[in-house]
Parts: C-alpha cells; structure tokens; sequence
C-alpha cells in the first residue's frame, strides 16, 4: 500500500510539474536554442573560380547581409564540383534559417546530405543531419528531429567532427528538455559544454550555457538560472557573438519575468529585439515581439500590447514555428476581454496591412474565446 501511495504521489507531483510548466508558458514565449552546425570543408583552399565568391560569402554572412551571402554561394556553388556542393549548400541553408525561411533551408540541408552521403564525406552529412534535426524540433516534429540529431551525432563522432558531436549533443538536450526529461537533458548539454571548453569554441559555451539555464529556470532554480544566462551573455559579448547575445537576452529577461521584475524584463526584451532585427535574425523577431506584448498584457498595458502581439502572430506564421502563436493570440485574446470588439478592431487595422487579415485575426481570436468558455464550463464543480 504505501508502495502505492509513494508512486501516485509522485505521479500527481510530476503532473503538477507540467502543468505549472505549461501554464507558465501560456503567460510568455519560451524558447530554447537549436544550434546548427557549419561546415567549410577545404573551400579556403579551393581553387579561386570557387574559394573567390566563397569567401565573399563567409565575409558577408558574418555582417548578416544573408541575400548577398547566398548570392555569392550559390556563384560559388555553379563553378563548383559535387563534392565542393556540400560545405555551399550547408552554408546557404544556414543563410536561409537565419532568415526564416525553413523549407528553403532544408532543401539545401537534405541536398547537402545526399551529396555527402555520396562522396562518403562523413563530417558534411554529420552537419546536415544536425541542422535538419534542428529545424525540424523548431517546427514540432520531435520524433523525426531526434532520430535525425542521432544519426547526425553517430556520424560525427565516426569522422572525429567534435563541432558537429557538440551542436548534436546540445540540440538532443532540447528535445530532452521538451519531453520533460530534465536529467537526461542536462546531462546532454553538460557533455556539450565539455567539447566546447575544450575546443575554446565560444558560440557553443555561449549556447551550452543558455540551455543549461533553461533547465534550471524550468526547476524554479531562478538565481542559479540567471547566474548561468549572465555568464553565457558576458561571453558572447566578449566574442561578438551577436546570435548569442539576442537568444541570452531573451533567456535573462525570462527569468526576470518569473521573478515579477516586469520593467527589467521588458527592457532586455527589448535590447533582445533590437539585436535580432539588426542581424535578420526573424524566429528571434517574433519571439521578442511577442513578449513585449505579453509583458504588457501583464501589465495592464493592452493598447499598447495589440500591434507587438498581431505582428508577432504573423511572422511566427510566415516562419511556421509552432512555439510562439498560441502565446501571442491568447495575448491577443485577453487584450479583446479589456478593451472590447470595436477598439481592438481599429488597433489590428492600424497594424496588419489588409481588412481580411484584420477580419481572419478576429475570428481566430472568437474561436479561442469560445474555446476558453467550454473548457470553463466543462470544469467540474468543486
């Protein structure tokens, strides 16, 4: 019998966990960092009808001007041999991610692939497999994205690739994290986080750490959370490491969040948008966009919140991530409740461009208030 009691208390203890889990993540936009793997090959070495618009790629690439970036790859890629194929294309689907555009970078991705797979060329099909692993985990297919980063891990480490074994490592800590097996997770990225030192690679310490938090901010472990966000935002300051230092914003002004420290929140929040849109960087846009507006909702502050809210919900849509919509139409929803039919009408149509975009958001946010309303009814009575 008290066998029995311990494992039910245990069982209603982890649900109570998830639950509180995913009511919090209702109130703002969580999100972990799936890191992608590049890969160069011996393009520097290249001959010059290749390496030329190559480097001229790298170097734009790293100003975040991704058009010309994949202007100059893709010249390179038409002067190049199938071998020579895969580096480009990987580093073109990385362009594409940056930019939110995942369909066009897992078509790179899984030619990358395929190409490797060819010229038995195991550290380019390794960073393949991760980054279609990543994507497909931003975009809720977790089953695939997990056997794809395992793949992806095996080939890695067959071909000695520790930047590739490390992005696998941490990426499968993300679908851990998400499954709700924390220790597990945490073990991942502390392995990741050991090839990283041990490389002296600051974007995967930066990266290693944040998820680290992540896990920490998700046990209520607040002060140690933040430690591990303010250390992973101090190196990528350090490094210039502008991706890390938006996604590390976002993390540190999450915990502030739970801590009730609004105005802090909002502010990195803030800074976090700011850099995501000087670097192109749109999935970090509209996850910046909607906690600003989430953070006003909080606040009391609906007007203000409806144009962050609306513009966030139309380019998580037009990226297709599936963490971030729910957020910002229940955002949206609440702001309905306060300030009425008419006025979050005339607010959507000084933001969305179009009547039937104003008209469609309307209706999704009546479907999600009648939603709300049955579920309340169909509460039993206590």
């Amino acid at each position: 019998m008290r066998a029995f009691t311990v494992a039910a208390v245990t069982a209603l203890r982890w649900r109570w966990q998830r639950f509180k889990r995913a009511r919090a993540r209702r109130e703002v936009i969580r999100r972990v960092w799936d890191g992608m793997s590049g890969y160069l090959d011996g393009l520097l070495e290249s001959e010059p009808a290749v390496r030329q618009p190559f480097v001229l790629g790298l170097a734009a690439a790293w100003d975040y001007h991704w058009n010309q970036a994949i202007g100059h790859f893709q010249e390179a890629r038409t002067r190049a041999s199938d071998a020579q194929s895969v580096p480009l294309l990987n580093q073109i689907g990385l362009c594409y991610r940056m930019q939110g555009r995942p369909q066009e970078a897992l078509r790179e991705f899984s030619e990358s692939a395929r190409l490797a797979e060819r010229h038995k060329d195991g550290r380019g099909r390794a960073s393949a497999l991760c980054n279609i692993g990543a994507i497909r985990h931003e975009h809720g297919e977790r089953k695939v994205a997990l056997r794809q980063l395992r793949e992806g891990l095996d080939a890695a480490r067959t071909s000695e690739d520790e930047l590739a074994a490390r992005v696998c490592l941490a990426n499968i800590g993300n679908i851990l994290y998400d499954k709700g097996r924390l220790n597990d997770a945490l073990k991942s990225h502390h392995e990741a986080l050991e090839i990283s030192e041990r490389m002296g690679d600051g974007p995967g310490v930066t990266d290693c750490l944040g998820n680290i938090a992540s896990i920490l901010r998700d046990r209520n472990d607040l002060d140690q959370a933040s430690e591990y966000y303010s250390k992973a935002l101090d190196t990528a300051r350090r490094i210039r490491y502008e991706l890390g230092v938006a996604v590390e914003l976002s993390g540190l002004a999450g915990v502030c969040f739970d801590k009730g420290e609004l105005d802090r929140a909002l502010g990195l929040h803030e800074e976090a948008l700011a850099t995501s849109r000087r670097i192109g960087y749109r999935l970090g846009v509209a996850t910046e966009l909607g906690n600003i507006g989430l953070i006003l909702v909080k606040k009391g502050l609906h007007k203000q919140a409806v144009p962050y809210l609306a513009e966030s919900l139309i380019l998580f849509e037009t990226i297709g991530a599936t963490t971030g919509p729910t957020q910002a139409l229940t955002g949206l929803a609440q702001c309905h409740d306060s300030l009425g039919r008419e006025r979050i009408k005339a607010l959507l149509g000084q933001t969305l461009p179009t009547a039937k975009l104003v008209a469609d958001m309307l209706e999704r946010i009546d479907q999600l208030r009648r939603r709300r309303q049955r579920q309340k009814r169909a509460r039993p009575v206590r």
